[in-house]
């Protein structure tokens, strides 16, 4: 029997990374020339107006909803997504309308989204799910039309680009991205938030200010060296077994005080951002060789990538008959890094529910995506043995 497992996602973390983020914690020097990299860096990419490093991905789009949306006001929120868009909402304090997603496409439901904007949302939250681009441009203009700025949460979003400009960029307001452990690109944690309109460039310096100095992130370091150690088919069988960890599951965490970018954190990141690219084109390699098993079995689909996008496939999203539940109790499917997707709407999470004000619209769009959404692994550690398992299993699924 195999001990092979996979993991259901993965950031390249190389030796080299893990020593200069243990030269910067202990560095001020050494943590100014990383933070100054990963600066360059991003400014190369997304060419912000202005930029806030900060400890997560959630904390950056915390502070956005905080910059955007006034007092009293709402966000317009897709109604299906990572948990973590109601915990940042949580940490700005700001009231919810939910908009309906396309199943087959994963934007927003237009009709809906109109609705949620004449219903007085001040912002609208725009996301990459599993690094499949949606079309910021449109949801901009329309976002325009009732003076809302959209906030693109490029959170999934590595490697993907639409139009040659990559996802996080894509905004005319605010940009966030995440550098967690499973995003693509990762400094073990951490998160940027980017500004693109003027108007936020000096609340963005503000903020910065007040976070004050990083942190050395020492703490953070244990973390790190574990996922380059297990985070591997051959170990990772080692931590999935540790029920403690919750491994894989969709949590709802409670808001923190938003914090900097450790400098352990941006020590990691000035070496493995320079991985993310080659880690994408493999993704998107392996992606197509089962996006053309899916093709063939019957009852199955994945969700087409929109015309003049670039995926990163974070994962790649299936979606088949009652597929999220049923792989839930599916350890042969875990052992094999397949997921269920997000196992329910925002609109029915408990303890977030109160601060949506639209909690009775009609969601069929994310109801559909909760029971019907499966994702694949599509990260560089596959191997051909487990490319033929992957297809193998997508193939007994459509015949189930």
């Amino acid at each position: 029997m195999s001990l092979r497992r996979l993991p259901p996602v993965h950031s390249p973390l190389s030796a080299a990374a893990l020593l200069a983020g243990w030269s910067a914690a202990g560095s001020s020097s050494a943590a100014g020339r990383a933070r100054a990299e990963l600066e360059r860096w991003i400014a190369a990419r997304y060419s912000p107006a202005a930029t806030l490093l900060t400890d997560s991905g959630t904390s950056a789009l915390s502070v956005a909803l905080t910059l955007a949306v006034p007092p009293g006001g709402r966000v317009a929120l897709p109604a299906w997504g990572c948990y973590d868009l109601a915990t940042a909402c949580d940490g700005a304090g700001v009231d919810v309308l939910l908009y309906d997603l396309d199943p087959g496409t994963l934007a927003p439901d237009w009709t809906s989204l109109r609705a949620a904007l004449a219903a007085g949302a001040s912002a609208v939250v725009a996301v990459h799910f599993y690094g499949l681009p949606v079309p910021v441009a449109e949801i901009s203009a329309l976002a325009r039309e009732h003076g809302a700025v959209v906030v693109e949460d490029a959170a999934q979003g590595a490697g993907a680009s639409l139009g040659g400009r990559p996802c996080g960029s894509l905004s005319e307001g605010l940009g966030v991205l995440s550098f967690g452990r499973g995003k693509g690109i990762t400094g073990g944690r951490g998160g940027a938030l980017l500004g693109f309109a003027a108007a936020f460039t000096a609340p963005i310096g503000d903020m910065a200010a007040r976070l004050g100095a990083a942190p050395a992130g020492w703490g953070e370091l244990p973390k790190s060296l574990a996922q380059h150690l297990l985070a591997r088919p051959e170990l990772y069988a080692i931590p999935a077994a540790l029920p403690f960890l919750k491994l894989g599951e969709t949590l709802y965490h409670p808001a923190h005080p938003v914090g900097a970018l450790s400098r352990s954190a941006a020590g990691i990141l000035s070496k493995t951002m320079h991985l993310a690219e080659a880690e994408a084109g493999r993704r998107r390699a392996n992606a197509a060789q089962l996006t053309a098993v899916v093709h063939g079995v019957k009852g199955l689909r994945t969700v087409e990538p929109m015309a003049g996008s670039v995926p990163g496939y974070l994962r790649l999203p299936v979606i088949g008959p009652a597929i999220g539940p049923r792989l839930a109790q599916d350890a042969a499917a875990r052992a094999l890094g397949i997921m269920p997707g997000y196992p329910g709407t925002l609109a029915d999470l408990p303890g977030f529910a109160d601060r949506v004000r639209n909690a009775g619209v009609s969601l069929p769009g994310a109801r559909e995506l909760a029971t019907r959404l499966g994702t694949m692994p599509t990260h560089g550690l596959l191997g051909p043995e487990d490319l033929q398992r992957l297809q193998e299993w997508l193939v007994a699924a459509g015949a189930a």
